[in-house]
């Protein structure tokens, strides 16, 4: 088979390469004739060196359990037809985003790469935004008279895809690039906005390939596209889903996969655990995990047989053998993530039953025990200042909850919320 460069992908790093990159290796084992060239989105080129090095060959090594089923093996990648060096090469990304066989732009430049500078300049090029670049390289191609492509953000930010179209039109204005470009980013280009799910570990240092990645064996892949879209990409397989709901799937995820996480963290790391697998396998980690569950799945708009399927797969994957997730690495930033991953659930709960959910509001307490060192361990939470100094000052529980700071309201107005808080800090 005779494979074409259908693919420019902007990030080198281990979720990629562990993660889309499979996808389409299995495609052109089935037929997709396509290659990815990749590029680093920063001035680093270690990962491009290793890569160009060993023939742009490496072995993705997936260990952990799979419905029910204990995996450790290795897979062959051979899907990058080559790396370009952005730091020294960019006339090199320029014409091959600009070539006839390009369809598909992925990219992976971290939740703050998609970020619009209205500093940024035309002139300035390659000295810019990712979006701003992105801006440039497709105004090249339209002056060419290129057909437009299908953009694939792999960034952890909601709506990545419509965030990136956004940018790309502000700099369209910004430069005065005219209707005519405006008309192409909108009419012939595809935005796809997606969700991505699976814990990629990275590379095994005493792994002779210098470029393996370690990963678990679950994966998913969740996409919003026009049809346009849904013709080019390669992504084919029952772990990945088309939807035209995807927000649905990244409540369920918020709420259950990284809310659970949120949920044992802080508790469990004052309790003496440092990992998560022991903290989901511990007597008393395991039962605020079963209590919780119904709690967050009610407030979920999904089918509640899926969440619980999901949840499932969830606590599987947090008991992998073969990953040492730290607790403590978790409970960065605590706070927010709280805000963000339970504070959800447990306002619509209260709105649903009139009561606050009594596991998920426990877990508030055990953050709040957390900050100020209800424990015999030492150790120093991470999160911002202004944070950290809230809690020097030892605050009681109610001071806590009506920090709107925090969390945009006052969470004593919530019914019955402050005294089970109250009351399972006092236990702590």
């Amino acid at each position: 088979m005779k494979f074409k460069e259908k693919v420019l992908q902007f990030g080198e790093g281990n979720f990629l390469r562990a993660f889309i990159e499979e996808y389409i290796n299995e495609a052109n084992d089935n037929g997709y004739d396509g290659k990815v060239v990749v590029c680093q989105p920063r001035t680093n080129n270690r990962v491009i060196n290793l890569l160009n090095a060993q023939n742009c060959s490496y072995d993705i090594v997936k260990r952990g359990k799979l419905n029910g089923e204990l995996i450790d093996k290795r897979v062959k990648i051979n899907c990058i037809s080559r790396c370009i060096d952005s730091s020294i090469n960019m006339s090199e990304i320029e014409s091959t985003f600009c070539s006839d066989e390009l369809e598909l732009v992925i990219s992976n430049t971290t939740e703050s790469g998609i970020v619009y500078d209205e500093n940024d300049e035309l002139s300035s090029f390659p000295y810019v935004s990712f979006p701003a670049k992105i801006t440039y390289l497709l105004y090249n191609r339209y002056i060419d008279g290129k057909n437009g492509v299908v953009f694939f953000p792999t960034e952890l930010i909601e709506n990545n895809g419509e965030v990136l179209k956004n940018c790309i039109l502000k700099y369209v204005n910004l430069w005065n690039l005219g209707k005519d470009f405006s008309d192409y980013v909108n009419n012939d280009c595809s935005f796809c906005t997606t969700l991505v799910d699976r814990i990629v570990t990275g590379h095994n240092e005493n792994d002779d390939d210098k470029c393996s990645v370690t990963c678990e064996p679950y994966r998913l892949l969740v996409v919003s596209c026009d049809e346009r879209a849904k013709k080019i990409l390669p992504f084919k397989d029952d772990t990945v889903i088309y939807t035209d709901n995807l927000s649905l799937y990244r409540e369920r995820k918020v709420k259950i996969l990284n809310g659970i996480h949120t949920l044992i963290a802080p508790g469990a790391y004052i309790s003496g655990i440092d990992i998560v697998r022991d903290a989901v396998n511990n007597e008393h980690f395991s039962k605020m995990i079963k209590n919780a569950l119904p709690e967050i799945i009610s407030t979920i708009d999904f089918n509640d047989e899926e969440c619980y399927a999901f949840a499932n797969e969830v606590l599987e994957r947090f008991s992998n053998p073969f990953i040492d997730h730290k607790l403590f690495d978790i409970s960065l930033n605590s706070v927010s993530k709280f805000k963000s991953r339970i504070l959800p659930s447990i306002i619509k709960y209260a709105k649903i039953n009139g009561t606050a959910p009594v596991t998920l509001s426990r877990s508030l307490a055990y953050l709040i025990a957390f900050y100020n060192h209800k424990c015999d361990r030492k150790y120093q939470p991470n999160d911002s200042d202004s944070v950290l100094s809230f809690f020097e000052n030892m605050p009681t529980v109610k001071a806590v909850m009506a920090n709107i700071n925090f969390w945009d309201i006052d969470l004593n107005k919530i019914p019955n919320m402050t005294k089970i808080v109250e009351e399972f800090y006092n236990e702590i």
